[in-house]
């Protein structure tokens, strides 16, 4: 059987998902070992942190569960939800074709799905049935963006976050951008950013060397971690896109720049999780915070453009989950069925399996 218990953004307040998120992913799978299951899969992003598992016997679910409200420090109630069986396997395919997410037909997730698959092998937590199901969730994440129209427009939190930058200013010309980070997320924005013509591009990064690859790519400046700081007299907008346990911006380090800037405002956009800026500064004067929270409204605008295109690809996803299904039925019976996934040319013909 397999079962999944997790929360996400639309279930979930952003403190409770906080704790969840700062747990890494091998230290969850070492503690689900612990609980007595052979098979899980942690998913943790900025929107959701998920816990498939599979197993024979007791209900793997509860282990599960415990062991998520041990890693909350409190009881989930209705902020967590939980699925077994078909119903897990349609919201994985929908998690990784990008119809769960808060920028919905984000290409981000159906990486964070594969990464998430690959560290629960690579921790040998995986099995017949979970490996199945993520080689499966792959293949429809992609056939959902192939055959769709699904993420056309803005579809990641960067490009939302880039979007809302262009909201506040107009135009991005001659503004100075300061991004904290120099991961995927970075990169990401750090592209969208380009592509507006921005005035000026930095980056700050613990490691600087990664901060210099990343402002190299784009044509900007990195500084060093310990810079930053000085670099909020001259900032424009600064967004938050480290992977930190704890906030990186206090009150304190914004109040220490606000005399230099002489009353000029100064915008934040937090899509890190754990949140990178104390909430706290938004009581300043002057001082503007955006969280992940902040971009539905973009969101909403997206998903209203794109209502046809996804409901197209929910009946995918659905035809999909059900082929799933037919196929675990016959595991085990000596008939088992195929699930051969079957690519199209580019002429619209059918290509070889895989």
């Amino acid at each position: 059987m397999i079962v999944l218990r997790g929360v996400s953004h639309k279930t979930c307040p952003v403190e409770l998902r906080e704790r969840l998120a700062a747990r890494p992913a091998a230290e969850a799978l070492s503690a689900l070992r612990e609980q007595g299951l052979a098979e899980a899969v942690v998913l943790s992003t900025c929107n959701r942190f998920e816990v498939y598992a599979a197993g024979d016997g007791d209900d793997p679910g509860e282990a599960v569960g415990r062991a998520l409200e041990a890693w909350a420090g409190r009881p989930m109630g209705d902020a967590a939800y939980a699925k077994s069986g078909a119903a897990v396997v349609e919201h994985l395919f929908r998690v990784a074709g990008g119809l769960e997410s808060l920028v919905v037909g984000e290409g981000e997730i159906l990486g964070q799905v594969k990464t998430a698959y690959e560290a629960a092998r690579q921790a040998q937590m995986t099995g017949k049935l979970t490996n199945v199901l993520f080689q499966r969730a792959a293949y429809v994440g992609k056939l959902v963006r192939s055959e769709t129209a699904v993420a056309v427009g803005h579809t990641s939190v960067a490009s939302v976050a880039v979007d809302l930058a262009e909201r506040i200013f107009g135009s991005l010309h001659e503004k100075e951008v300061l991004i904290l980070g120099a991961g995927e997320m970075a990169e990401l924005t750090s592209r969208h950013l380009s592509s507006c013509k921005i005035g000026r591009l930095v980056v700050a990064n613990r490691t600087y060397e990664r901060g210099v690859e990343l402002a190299a790519r784009f044509h900007g400046e990195a500084v060093r971690w310990e810079e930053f700081p000085a670099r909020l007299r001259t900032a424009d907008i600064v967004i938050g896109s480290t992977g930190s346990d704890r906030p990186v911006v206090t009150r304190r380090t914004v109040e220490e720049a606000l005399p230099s800037r002489m009353g000029r405002s100064l915008f934040f956009i937090d899509i890190a999780m754990p949140r990178d800026i104390e909430e706290a500064v938004n009581d300043l004067d002057h001082v503007y915070l955006y969280s992940l929270a902040d971009l539905e409204g973009v969101v909403k605008d997206n998903v209203a453009r794109r209502r046809g295109e996804l409901e197209k690809a929910a009946r995918l996803v659905e035809t999909k989950a059900a082929e799933f299904a037919a196929w675990e039925r016959t595991v085990g019976t000596g008939a088992e069925a195929s699930l051969g996934h079957v690519r199209k040319t580019p002429r619209g013909g059918q290509g070889e399996k895989s």
